[in-house]
């Protein structure tokens, strides 16, 4: 045991855990933005990915990290109080050694932007799937809009 109270593997305890250097797992963020009647997407070769990626440890909340991320993806800036928090998944695709944790959220966007660098794809809220058939999401992403558009009914009745 150490004698350090304070500390515990080299973290010291009064610092926030969620900023520490050596992380022993990472953090990525994935966001899907509602748009009117769809969601906005990413091209990732065959198949289609919701804007996110890596929190840099140490350096920026989640909530930062999605607000930076989808600003350098689609180049459109979110409000942090607009994101609603809907998963943690963690799969086998997302790293070889299984340490990949994702957070999952969904943020409504009240008016069509007109300058944005990604795709909009409708859905049908109901049934929460697209409309157009053959549109294939990348790893877990089909579980995330799912459980964003459940989130989505909610507010929404």
């Amino acid at each position: 045991m150490s004698d350090n109270i304070n500390s515990f593997q080299g973290i010291e305890i009064n610092q926030p855990l969620y900023l520490y250097q050596s992380p022993m797992f990472m953090l990525t963020v994935s966001v899907v933005l509602i748009m009117g009647n769809g969601v906005v997407l990413l091209n990732d070769d065959d198949k289609f990915k919701f804007p996110g990626g890596i929190v840099r440890s140490g350096r920026e909340t989640i909530e930062f990290s999605v607000v930076r991320q989808v600003k350098e993806q689609i180049g459109i800036v979110l409000k942090k109080d607009l994101l609603i928090p809907v998963d943690f998944r963690s799969s086998p695709e997302r790293s070889p050694s299984g340490n990949v944790v994702d957070i999952g959220m969904v943020c409504l966007i009240d008016q069509e932007v007109l300058n944005y660098n990604g795709l909009r794809k409708e859905v049908d809220f109901e049934e929460k799937r697209f409309i157009e058939d053959g549109v294939k999401l990348v790893m877990d992403h089909d579980i995330l809009m799912k459980r964003a558009l459940e989130i989505v009914l909610m507010i929404r009745e």
